[in-house]
């Protein structure tokens, strides 16, 4: 009896063996973010707007372990985070960086990205670059050996911009993202 007991629990037990392989290599998503940007103007206030982006994400993870994953980054959002004729606008934010990726099942992995961030601002009359660092957490699943899907949420956290009038603007972009991409 207790033998089979035993054997009952062996097989109701979840076996999931992680393989960071799965992931390794190059991928390509094309995403879907909303955006939330906030800008706080001194003098002035702090203006928010909403907006919806496509972009584009290039990836490449390589295995450390079973488990681990290291990996580089970089997107390139296809139109400006306002999209109501509104400020502030973003144009075109840029990012590159490096994640770390820890594989929970050979098809789910979560992860974690550290980067930078650029873009061309805009305020009534004035454009000016802004860099700033950027941060977010995520997970990835695959549909196929090649085909996977990605959510995740992150941060673009600008420097603050000086303009000539003496004026500043400190701007932050939170995303809420999905993704389909093909690792290659």
């Amino acid at each position: 009896m207790k033998k089979i007991a035993i054997f009952l629990w062996a097989l109701s037990a979840p076996i999931a063996y992680a393989q960071s392989q799965n992931f390794e290599g190059f991928g390509l998503a094309v995403d879907y973010s909303l955006n939330s940007i906030t800008d706080v103007s001194t003098p002035g206030g702090s203006a928010t707007s909403r907006s919806g982006i496509p972009s584009i994400t290039a990836d490449a993870y390589k295995a450390i372990n079973k488990d681990w994953l290291v990996g580089v980054y970089g997107t390139y959002d296809l139109g400006t985070t306002d999209t109501t004729g509104t400020d502030p606008d973003a144009h075109h934010p840029i990012e590159a960086g490096g994640k770390v990726g820890y594989a929970i099942t050979e098809n789910l992995l979560g992860y974690i990205k550290l980067g930078w961030s650029w873009s061309k601002f805009s305020s009534p009359g004035y454009y000016q670059w802004m860099n700033g660092p950027s941060y977010g957490i995520g997970a990835e699943y695959l549909l196929t050996k090649n085909l996977f899907t990605r959510v995740e949420v992150s941060q673009q956290n600008y420097k603050t911009v000086q303009w000539n009038d003496g004026s500043t603007d400190k701007v932050n972009i939170n995303s809420y993202g999905i993704s389909l991409g093909w690792r290659f």
